[in-house]
């Protein structure tokens, strides 16, 4: 970990010399070359401890260097004359020339003996055991090796038999392909005809019966969170059952651990005697039986030589040719793997990396026969572990970062990235953002197959990812090995990164709280157990209260508690000069103010810009589950706001900002990246001049907000914008406001907010979107769509989604010829009508083709919206 320790030093040294103007190159250079020493993976024989010593002490200096760099610099940034910011400055200067003297010292005595050991190319992987933890299987591919005739005989038992209900169970070990199995049978076009409902759900070992039911009902259902994430366990669990009588209907329940938690959930399962199947996926053979209804379970079997061997070569070399020397060894290192899928698929992303020598090879074959073991489970740990070993050193804090993240929660590239940008892993790169570098090391690691891609979003990206639960069971044990993090969570006895609650001396003080408000006293105790000086991170995943403790943490860094509701905005916080990352949920305790007036808004105070290195800065209102249609307070943002040079992601609920015109003089926020929640009263010319580098902007406002500001949407001065999109609170989006004066993004996004509504049309301007490549319309409620093929002479995808009223898309779409993809979800039969007329006159015309996808026509509008609303729906009718 010392050279993520030293890429975050050189980070904030290039973030202070943006914030105070001083040149810090020589510094900063120095460090450079001390790195480029430390990015060659580490090949030594023999004892390792006294280098772990030095690295350990390597991490120390340079994580103390930066809480002084940043501390130093802070003054001179806010020195309120000439004379006290020259000798604020000299300090600094004396300060890091003494402490990079420092890291160069022990660095030299760190090569001195690395020097010694170097004798030999071997890296002997660590003896590893198995972590009794679990997280829901991800899928690796679709593709399959093996297994062919197990395939179709699965497949024949859940399409033929009986009409009666049946449960049908796959049996194997983690890693054995259970999932790829049950998925492959899942997307199968056969079984997507044969059965009018699909849902599938994983359970994993941290069982939860409301996540399970919510994943079977977003399978089947298109309702947000929004809508079942106010219903409890019972109501869900009744919602689902009616859902599933509709027709016949397949689940696939993944990674089911317990007959506790088959006991759970299968009241929702009723046998309408229309052949209805289940398949379950399971390590226990127990569980298997105990669900049957009367089929032995299919026992998933080892890959044999051959299949081991066909998976290893086509994910390495596909289609490539390769020598006779590579087909030896490479069925040698496939053979040691043990038959098992997923350690052949991760020792293939570390073959594929490493290139085509074949000395890495037979060192890789080598190491590989180092960890075989007669216990085929610890062998597939020992075998991951080589591949993580042999991670180059700037991925490693990156992969160990997955170990802060519950077992099954979904992880958001978004909020993963801002992490790492927060925490300093990411290596600036010449003519790349910081975002784009943590793009490019999240693509290796996914293509090391360590981590896998879990959604989508509109536009093609990366949406959320995971891990496979033995590579987790991996992460978890190197976190350990290194102290990565300590989590506060329920099971102390059963997490391994539990059982230690005090922070080692090459501890990065890194703190996950994974326990709910039934544990606030539990929190507030083991939070004592902490340094003040040596917690740098604490990141919430469960709904509590504010917690004060977390606050006197001074050298924190990221304070994440978007899950933790704080009444006001705490004062506190303002006194932790080192955060780069701040998530906060305010929202007033209505009960506080019984027979006092309420305030309308929560004020976030001007000294807010007192916090000049943070990055990302996260405001949100909570999941109110009553007065659905009542607004929220707004957030009242100082203008200070702008002055802080450092943030790349604002994001923001409902807020208004105490205007002042900017002038020629303002600041410019050059690392603005992601603006959300910007108020449409300033989308100026004037204001967006500012933020000459942001490429996503979100604007999001009520209707009063977009009524009162129509037709002043200037982007002429954002340049580098690539997505535009609009949202409303609490009702649909007005269609007024979609004149707009310049649009230079590719992918533009309309959302509205549910309130029915019809009979408006959308009429585009004559300027139209010239450079539009992607458009989604959802939740919005024109009726009629006047444009024409001129207006979006660039688009590509066209996505429609619970756009009830509309009639159709115009037809002289047709004519767009860079159309390839139109999508409609939730609409009429008229608007897949008219998308497949397009389809077929681009055909006859253009001899081009278009995709058209289209699910869950709307034939009875009425009835639709109020299966969409129910009690809300009807709440609204009676006033």
């Amino acid at each position: 970990m010392a050279y993520a320790a030293v890429t975050s030093l050189m980070s904030t040294i290039q973030q202070s010399m943006q914030l105070t103007g001083l040149n810090l190159q020589s510094f900063y250079e120095k460090l450079e070359s001390l790195r480029s020493i430390l990015e060659k993976p580490l090949k030594t024989k023999g004892d390792l401890e006294v280098l772990k010593s030095l690295e350990a002490e390597i991490i120390e200096l340079a994580c103390n260097t930066e809480d002084m760099v940043e501390s130093e610099s802070r003054k001179v940034f806010l020195a309120k004359d000439a004379v006290t910011r020259k000798i604020d400055s000299w300090e600094l200067f004396s300060l890091l020339k003494q402490a990079v003297g420092h890291i160069d010292y022990v660095m030299n005595k760190w090569m001195a003996v690395q020097n010694m050991y170097t004798n030999s190319k071997d890296l002997k992987a660590q003896n590893l055991s198995l972590a009794d933890v679990s997280q829901p299987a991800l899928e690796l591919e679709n593709t399959m090796v093996g297994h062919e005739t197990e395939f179709e005989m699965l497949q024949d038992q859940l399409a033929r038999g009986g009409s009666e209900l049946e449960i049908v169970s796959i049996v194997g070990m983690g890693g054995i392909g259970k999932t790829t199995l049950a998925n492959k049978i899942y997307t199968h076009p056969f079984i997507m005809s044969h059965f009018d409902i699909r849902a599938k759900a994983t359970v994993s070992l941290e069982y939860r019966a409301r996540n399970v039911l919510l994943g079977l009902l977003f399978s089947i259902s298109v309702k947000t969170y929004e809508f079942y994430g106010q219903q409890d366990v019972g109501q869900l669990a009744d919602r689902l059952q009616k859902l599933l009588k509709g027709g016949r209907y397949l689940v696939v329940i993944d990674d089911i651990w317990t007959t506790e938690a088959w006991d759970d959930i299968k009241l929702c399962f009723s046998d309408c005697n229309n052949g209805s199947r289940i398949l379950l996926t399971t390590r226990n053979v127990d569980v298997a039986e105990y669900a049957s209804s009367g089929k032995p379970p299919y026992q998933m079997r080892l890959l044999n030589s051959n299949e081991s061997w066909n998976l290893l070569c086509g994910k390495v070399f596909e289609k490539e040719y390769f020598s006779l020397e590579f087909d030896i060894i490479g069925k040698e290192i496939a053979l040691k793997c043990g038959g098992l899928p997923l350690a052949i698929t991760v020792i293939a992303g570390l073959l594929s990396k490493i290139g085509k020598a074949l000395d890495e090879w037979q060192s890789v074959a080598e190491n590989v026969s180092s960890v075989v073991s007669t216990d085929v489970d610890a062998q597939c740990m020992r075998v991951l572990a080589l591949s993580y070993h042999y991670l180059p050193n700037h991925l490693k804090p990156c992969f160990l970062y997955f170990a802060i993240f519950p077992e099954d929660e979904l992880i958001f590239v978004s909020k993963l990235m801002e992490l790492w940008a927060a925490e300093g892993f990411l290596k600036v790169e010449e003519m790349k953002s910081i975002e784009q570098v943590a793009e490019k090391y999240l693509k290796d690691l996914i293509d090391r197959s360590l981590i896998s891609i879990h959604s989508l979003s509109f536009d093609g990206k990366i949406e959320s990812c995971g891990m496979h639960d033995v590579t987790r069971e991996l992460c978890l044990r190197e976190a350990q090995n290194v102290n990565f993090v300590n989590v506060i969570g329920e099971n102390d006895d059963q997490n391994p990164l539990e059982q230690s609650m005090h922070f080692s001396s090459n501890s990065q003080g890194r703190i996950s709280i994974q326990l709910n408000q039934v544990f606030h006293g539990i929190i507030e105790k083991k939070l004592d157990m902490y340094p003040d000086n040596e917690v740098r991170s604490i990141i919430c995943f469960k709904g509590t209260w504010f917690v004060q403790k977390s606050l006197r943490f001074k050298l924190v860094r990221i304070l994440d508690l978007a899950l933790v509701r704080c009444d006001t905005f705490p004062s506190r916080i303002l006194d932790l000069i080192h955060l780069r990352y701040l998530a906060l949920t305010l929202s007033p305790a209505v009960e506080k103010y019984i027979g006092k007036e309420i305030p309308s808004s929560i004020d976030i105070p001007p000294s807010i810009s007192s916090l000049c290195y943070l990055q990302t800065f996260i405001l949100n209102f909570p999941h109110l589950k009553r007065w659905k249609w009542e607004r929220p307070y707004p957030f009242i943002l100082p203008s200070e706001i702008l002055a802080m040079q450092q943030l790349r992601h604002l994001c923001l609920d409902w807020n208004y900002l105490r205007y002042h015109e900017p002038t020629e003089k303002s600041l410019v926020l050059k690392n603005l990246q992601c603006l959300s929640g910007w108020n449409p009263w300033y989308c100026t010319s004037s204001v967006f001049r500012l933020f000459p580098n942001l490429k996503k902007l979100q604007i999001h406002g009520i209707a009063e907000d977009y009524y009162s500001c129509r037709n002043i949407y200037d982007f002429r001065y954002l340049d580098q914008l690539e997505e535009l999109e609009f949202h409303l609170y609490y009702n649909y989006l007005p269609v007024r406001p979609f004149f707009l004066k310049s649009r230079p993004s590719d992918y533009l996004r309309f959302t509205g907010r549910k309130r029915p509504h019809s009979g408006e049309a959308w009429e585009v301007v004559d300027e139209g979107f010239p450079s539009l490549k992607l458009l989604l319309l959802e939740d919005l409620d024109f009726e009629y769509w006047r444009a024409s093929c001129d207006h979006f002479p660039c688009l590509e995808r066209l996505f429609l989604e619970r756009c009830r009223f509309l009639d159709s898309i115009p037809q002289d779409f047709a004519d767009i010829i860079t159309l390839a993809l139109i999508d409609i979800r939730r609409c009429k039969e008229s608007v897949g009508n008219s998308a497949k007329q397009i389809q077929q006159d681009m055909q006859d015309n253009y001899a081009s083709s278009v995709e058209v996808h289209i699910s869950e026509i709307v034939r009875h509008l009425f009835l639709d919206l109020l299966l969409s609303w129910g009690p809300i729906c009807l709440r609204s009718t009676k006033k």
